[in-house]
């Protein structure tokens, strides 16, 4: 299966302060890889730097192409966006101009496809389509800002802690909108301190701990790693230490 998303030896400085380091990763189509690791381990900071907002030095390709000589509006129209972890919607617009402004790049007829696509996904964006995005709840603003970046096809879709701050029963409903998106062809890169939630639903993990990926494989086996249970998961496997 050939990659999606390819990054060779991605490093991130701020100044001399090397963020993230020797960090390698690759995602294909139809595949959810999430990124778990404390606050403070690069995990932000890597995903704005695929983005484009942080300089990236490595080799890194999107969708066959050159990913280091696109600006970020470039990235966009390519198929990549990212929902960052503070949402940053226009709290002043309703929910609807919001997510118009997701498709700014996309043809008309294209645009009402993508809302009827994220309103099937969100009903309740929806009912709330003329409500000011500042008056939503916070599980309802994390819809939006998906939402938002769904108005534009990705090809691959950067969520940066999509569960933080809401109440248990939204994060499962945010969860499952990701494996539906999934199914209809998006790939999903996921930063997630939920781990165990994370973990179940990715199909691939990387651990990342001071700017290094220490552990990558398939999501069930990183699970089932005794250092990634006892750190992350809050429990040890049957018969096993942590390291």
């Amino acid at each position: 299966m050939s990659a999606l998303l390819h990054l060779t030896d991605g490093h991130v400085a701020y100044g001399k302060v090397e963020a993230v380091r020797s960090v390698s990763l690759e995602i294909a189509g139809n595949e959810i890889v999430t990124i778990i690791g404390a606050n403070g381990a690069g995990k932000t900071t890597l995903l704005n730097a695929i983005m484009g907002i942080l300089p990236l030095k490595g080799r890194v390709s999107f969708a066959g192409g050159d990913l280091a000589r696109f600006e970020i509006e470039d990235r966009v129209a390519a198929g990549l966006s990212l929902v960052p972890e503070h949402r940053e919607l226009f709290a002043t617009m309703n929910v609807e101009d919001n997510l118009e402004l997701g498709a700014f790049r996309v043809p008309r007829a294209q645009a009402k496809t993508s809302f009827e696509r994220v309103y099937t996904l969100f009903p309740r964006l929806k009912e709330r389509r003329k409500q000011l995005a500042g008056t939503l709840s916070g599980g309802e603003q994390q819809m939006l800002a998906m939402g938002r970046a769904l108005m534009g096809a990705p090809k691959l879709l950067m969520l940066d802690e999509p569960s933080l701050g809401l109440a248990p029963i939204i994060v499962a409903d945010i969860f499952r909108t990701i494996g539906e998106l999934r199914a209809s062809g998006v790939s999903v890169l996921l930063v997630e301190q939920n781990a165990q939630a994370a973990l179940k639903i990715a199909d691939r993990a990387y651990v990342m701990e001071l700017g290094e990926f220490i552990l990558s494989g398939q999501a069930s086996e990183v699970a089932a790693n005794q250092r990634v249970a006892a750190s992350y998961l809050g429990f040890t496997h049957e018969g096993e230490s942590a390291i």
